[in-house]
């Protein structure tokens, strides 16, 4: 149990209990998703763009043209935007926690805390899908600016056709249908790619479980007198649809997890708690009975693969 005495290190250790405290099952692509710790301003990595070929030719042929696959530098900026949330503790608050005992003084500020990093969850797990890399998004390019198919970690499919991800879109929302997602999972396969899990709203879920319904006789094998209409679990072929609520409307994102990472930036006001690195800082004030405090992490989206590790089903009817 953490002791509010040095204000700093005793926040940190809140921080990390409040944290682990948080039921992650409510943030679903953040609690499955491979996590990486940086103190680098930039995630670098090498990528195969492709271009290598191959020729039929005669034994006795002259050899004079050469072409091998392109190695390409990647790289996404870390570390320069933050998600933060602030929060302000009356200094009478703190005295009157601290007379009551150390376990309501950490109450105190483990109830702000706790927010905070509830917010800044919320957040995250809305943009990995959504972030457009400025600040305004905590500098996250998300899963969305990856299917886009414009220019991503520095490379541009326009040049190397090869980093282009699978997008199945249309001018309007249309039905969920079994057509439209061997589409997808042939497209995939035609990447040489593949798939680990289904990423979609919980009303596009509830639309395949009445796809489904639509498409198979369900024996009851229940005991006699109880009815159960729905399901323990969903999947597609053989992988697990997850429903999350900060999954974009009308989308299903199929993710390649083991291509896909988040980072955060390390630095010596961090603790590592679940795999992420957060920090707490105490702000100045400008009223002598306050104290401000800063909560916040520095994170950024890795698709190593961009053909490979993500692909896109939108306009979607939920």
């Amino acid at each position: 149990m953490a002791i509010i005495n040095d204000v700093t290190k005793s926040l940190m250790l809140l921080v990390e209990e409040e944290v682990a405290a948080l039921q992650l099952g409510y943030y679903p692509m953040l609690s499955r998703l491979n996590k990486k710790i940086i103190s680098q301003k930039t995630v670098k990595w090498n990528t195969n763009v492709g271009g290598a070929g191959a020729t039929g030719e005669a034994t006795t042929a002259s050899i004079s043209a050469y072409t091998e696959d392109s190695i390409i530098g990647a790289s996404l900026p870390i570390g320069t935007n933050r998600l933060r949330h602030s929060f302000q503790i009356q200094k009478e608050d703190r005295a009157e926690a601290a007379s009551a005992g150390k376990g309501a003084l950490r109450d105190l500020y483990g109830f702000e805390i706790n927010s905070g990093l509830r917010v800044i969850m919320e957040s995250l797990s809305g943009y990995v899908y959504t972030g457009t890399g400025l600040a305004a998004a905590g500098g996250v390019v998300g899963l969305g600016a990856v299917v886009a198919n414009a220019a991503y970690a520095g490379i541009d499919p326009a040049t190397y056709t090869a980093w282009s991800a699978v997008l199945n879109t249309n001018a309007s929302n249309r039905a969920l249908s079994a057509d439209l997602l061997l589409a997808m999972e042939t497209a995939i396969a035609r990447k040489g790619g593949n798939f680990t899990a289904i990423y979609t709203t919980p009303e596009v879920v509830a639309k395949y479980k009445l796809l489904f319904a639509a498409n198979t006789s369900i024996n009851n094998v229940l005991p006699a007198g109880q009815a159960d209409l729905g399901y323990t679990g969903v999947s597609y072929a053989g992988r697990p649809i997850i429903q999350d609520p900060y999954c974009p409307n009308n989308t299903l994102y199929f993710v390649n997890e083991p291509e896909v990472a988040l980072y955060t930036f390390s630095q010596n006001n961090t603790g590592s708690t679940q795999g992420m690195q957060f920090a707490i800082e105490q702000l100045p004030s400008s009223n002598p009975d306050a104290e401000n405090y800063a909560v916040y992490v520095k994170p950024q989206l890795k698709v190593h693969n961009r053909a490979k590790g993500v692909a896109c089903l939108e306009k979607i009817t939920q």
